[in-house]
């Protein structure tokens, strides 16, 4: 199973959501904090978008579903990319599934 550090996977999680949002031309930091869908103005569509870019870009399919479907349940007020970087490198490293909060 692929390894992955924190910041490689931030790395790619910022450089993807710039590609799947290059048409808006997004010049606001990114950072951990930053919320997909409050901040960045992300709709499913996009979350869906930027999944499967990421999927591609590792070459190996993940759980996003049940990632935004668990926010939805536990009532996040956004999903960061923090805690989508938590997720990808949970998944990548095979650690165990933690709550991101």
């Amino acid at each position: 199973m692929q390894q992955m550090n924190r910041d490689a996977a931030r790395k790619v999680v910022v450089e993807t959501i710039r590609e799947v949002r290059e048409d808006w031309e997004l010049s606001m930091p990114i950072d951990d904090s930053t919320g997909l869908f409050n901040d960045i103005g992300f709709e499913s569509i996009d979350a869906v978008a930027l999944g499967s870019a990421i999927e591609e870009h590792f070459d190996r399919s993940l759980p996003f579903a049940e990632f935004l479907t668990r926010a939805n349940e536990e009532n996040w007020s956004d999903v960061t990319v923090g805690q989508l970087v938590d997720f990808i490198t949970q998944h990548l490293d095979g650690s165990p599934t933690a709550a991101p909060q």
